[in-house]
């Protein structure tokens, strides 16, 4: 049996005094649910919430979909059945002042309402959203009225997403698709370098009348490329994970115009 440990009689101890403050979130507290497996945002999001007084704080749920498999609408769906738990994870000290959901198809699926409900199961007062609202809200305030897009969905959910995009009131007139016939993008998308995304961004713009490019799914690693992108084209440029990140402050109220992810952030919330 082990024994208990003594400690000698003679240590001194003093009581401390200490003030306490706001923590890390003195200016918002937003949490994240970060699908399992995404291999980007967290990373991307972290360097675009790097403000003073704001507090990341995310948890993960497991992907619905399974490796190998295709992406479907089907599948998407099922993506809402594990939320609430993950909102309960995220952070139980202190309720978040916004709760953001990290894929930008399966929000588009489930709608923006269902999530709402989701969420505000466990915060009640939590503001919300998720890429593809967040797209929707920036393309708004950037006026944006003639649209690339690209994306590495299936088809049908692509252009589920371009009838969405369009019911704005702007008009999807090019778009172009990730595609490898003999492998599953859905697996290979956090891994399309930079670079090509860039070199695919061009292609699609090039020659066509657009004010806006929108680059789809959280996977995408474009955030070292917006500024390039827009200035290269000319045009701007809403990615899924700065769309998320921007609204997500904006909404918690933070107006803070930050270098480095192209000109929706520098840009408020459309009256």
């Amino acid at each position: 049996m082990a024994q208990l440990k003594t400690f000698p009689t003679k240590r001194s101890w003093t009581d401390l005094d200490f003030e306490l403050d706001a923590g890390f979130g003195s200016r918002a507290h937003i949490g994240m649910v970060v699908i399992s497996n995404d291999q980007t945002l967290s990373r991307e999001a972290r360097a675009m919430l790097d403000l003073p007084g704001v507090a990341l704080y995310e948890s993960r749920v497991l992907a619905a979909r399974q490796k190998n498999k295709a992406v479907t609408m089907e599948v998407l769906r099922k993506q809402a059945d594990d939320i609430d738990l993950a909102v309960r994870q995220i952070n139980n000290l202190r309720p978040s002042d916004v709760v953001a959901l990290g894929c930008t198809s399966a929000a588009l699926i489930i709608g923006p309402d269902e999530l709402r409900r989701h969420i505000q199961n466990v915060h009640p007062n939590a503001l919300v959203t998720d890429p593809f609202t967040g797209i929707v809200a920036a393309l708004r305030a950037l006026g944006s009225q003639r649209i690339a897009y690209v994306s590495p969905y299936p088809r049908d959910i692509a252009e589920r997403m371009i009838t969405g995009i369009e019911a704005t009131g702007g008009e999807v007139v090019v778009a172009g698709a990730f595609h490898n016939a003999n492998g599953n993008i859905g697996d290979e998308a956090p891994f399309i370098s930079p670079a090509s995304i860039e070199l695919a961004a061009t292609r699609v713009i090039n020659g066509a009348d657009v004010d806006t490019l929108v680059i789809a799914c959280t996977q995408m690693r474009a955030a070292s490329v917006i500024d390039s992108i827009e200035k290269q084209t000319a045009k701007h440029l809403i990615t899924s994970n700065q769309a998320l990140c921007w609204h997500a402050l904006r909404l918690a109220g933070c107006s803070d115009a930050v270098p480095g992810w192209g000109q929706l952030f520098q840009t408020g919330l459309a009256p």
